[in-house]
């Protein structure tokens, strides 16, 4: 999700308390987007550039900077990012190093990556797709050849 600071001919142009209004009800409720954006008398994408990130009261391990959820999806899964610094993790997962490396002041490698499956792309569709056509025909030459020996059975 897009922060506020990411948008700034938004902000310019949306009344403080407007944005003020959307980020309260944005976190402190469950309405969906869409109620809210018309609640507020806003695009749903307007809306979303209006948002700022929940602070998550965690320090990023990586450069002190202050985690926070962008959205509440990712509140809700305990999903954090840095926006200095870009790290993404699971909140449990940092305040846990956070945690070891409090107690053990030795430890001085660096925090631990973040977990493969969240920050890696999904595959590229071009491969599935290229499977699909050879296996698609593959499947009708041997129909084919079936069809064709039948036939000539009879």
């Amino acid at each position: 999700m897009a922060t506020f600071d990411e948008f700034p001919e938004a902000s310019m142009q949306m009344p403080d308390d407007v944005v003020s209004q959307a980020n309260d009800r944005y976190w402190n409720s469950d309405a969906g987007v869409n109620q809210l954006a018309r609640d507020l008398e806003l695009s749903k994408g307007t809306l979303y550039e209006i948002i700022a990130p929940l602070p998550a009261d965690v320090p990023c391990p990586q450069c002190d900077g202050e985690l926070a959820f962008t959205n509440r999806t990712a509140r809700e899964r305990g999903f954090v990012s840095c926006p200095a610094c870009g790290l993404e993790d699971d909140r449990e997962r940092v305040l846990a190093r956070l945690e070891e490396v409090a107690h053990d002041p030795t430890i001085v490698e660096p925090p631990t990556a973040p977990d493969p499956a969240v920050t890696d792309p999904p595959a590229a569709p071009g491969r599935s797709l290229e499977t699909l056509l050879v296996v698609t025909a593959l499947a009708g030459v041997a129909a084919g050849l079936i069809l064709g020996g039948l036939l000539r059975r009879r």
